[in-house]
């Protein structure tokens, strides 16, 4: 509350892995983003681990939105998460957010987690965000993604830094 330009935003493995968190399959932790302000999230491969359909759950229970723009399902290319999100700051600065989650969240979490669901490739797909991004003429351009930087079989954030022009910022 004292800086209205905080961006709170959050790199997903978050519905998971503590007791509490657990036990309500991520209820709990979706409460408590929802109590600090949350801006935005995007989900990690260990947010799947309760299935699908309980990550939908979660995402119409958060006050803030759940983005993943390379989440989508193979039947039609549909996804149920936005894309991206416009975040208007003081003074007039707008910042678009949005999210890449990894392709390896169809191992890491258990196949059915995300049976019908396919991650699209994380450069062509930040390249296609940057563009509707800056057609939308924000100001600043963050990429909030679950990939990580080292250790990944499929693409990390450094190789979406080094391949797309116009991220101005990744949090990852």
């Amino acid at each position: 509350k004292e800086n209205p330009n905080l961006l709170l935003l959050n790199a997903g493995d978050t519905l998971h892995g503590t007791t509490l968190v657990n036990v309500t399959k991520g209820e709990t932790m979706v409460d408590l983003m929802n109590l600090v302000g949350f801006d935005a999230m995007v989900p990690g491969n260990h947010d799947f681990n309760y299935g699908y359909d309980r990550l939908l759950e979660l995402k119409e229970r958060a006050k803030f939105p759940i983005v993943g723009s390379n989440i989508v399902k193979e039947s039609d290319g549909s996804s149920d998460f936005e894309p991206y999100v416009i975040k208007k700051l003081e003074k007039g600065l707008t910042v678009g957010i949005f999210g890449l989650g990894t392709e390896e969240t169809k191992y890491k979490s258990h196949p059915d987690n995300t049976e019908g669901i396919k991650f699209e490739s994380p450069v062509s797909v930040a390249k296609k965000m940057v563009k509707e991004l800056e057609k939308e003429k924000v100001d600043f351009i963050i990429a909030l993604v679950h990939l990580g930087i080292e250790g990944s079989l499929e693409t990390t954030s450094k190789e979406v830094a080094e391949k797309v022009e116009g991220i101005d910022l990744i949090v990852d």
